[in-house]
């Protein structure tokens, strides 16, 4: 079993990102070989040396937006005027940012 599928944590690299929508960002990063999550599961995102902070900090949650059986991560946010929304909207391509694995999520079951 991969370190990334029983890691609490694990980083990732932007791949893309695109405007789906009016104020609204889709961004897709790499997907570490063996890490699995459920439909309506999140993470937690840590921006990693940001150019710029506030006092909301350099941590958000997201749900993840595509589907389990894809090989990238995606994410979709309405992009805020904050530090954290500005620095993910303009950061390279291929930065690196830290996620911590999803524990919960939207689940009938629970």
């Amino acid at each position: 079993m991969s370190t990334a599928a029983t890691s609490p944590s694990f980083m990732c690299k932007l791949k893309d990102r695109k405007e789906v929508a009016e104020s609204t960002m889709a961004f897709r990063f790499e997907k570490p070989s063996g890490w699995t999550f459920k439909a309506g599961q999140y993470l937690d995102m840590t921006l990693l040396d940001p150019s710029e902070t506030d006092s909301e900090g350099n941590v958000r949650s997201f749900s993840i937006a595509s589907a389990p059986h894809e090989d990238t991560l995606m994410v979709v946010t309405r992009v805020r005027d904050t530090a954290f929304k500005r620095v993910l909207k303009t950061m390279p391509i291929g930065t690196a940012v830290k996620n911590r694995r999803a524990i919960r999520g939207f689940d009938s079951a629970e």
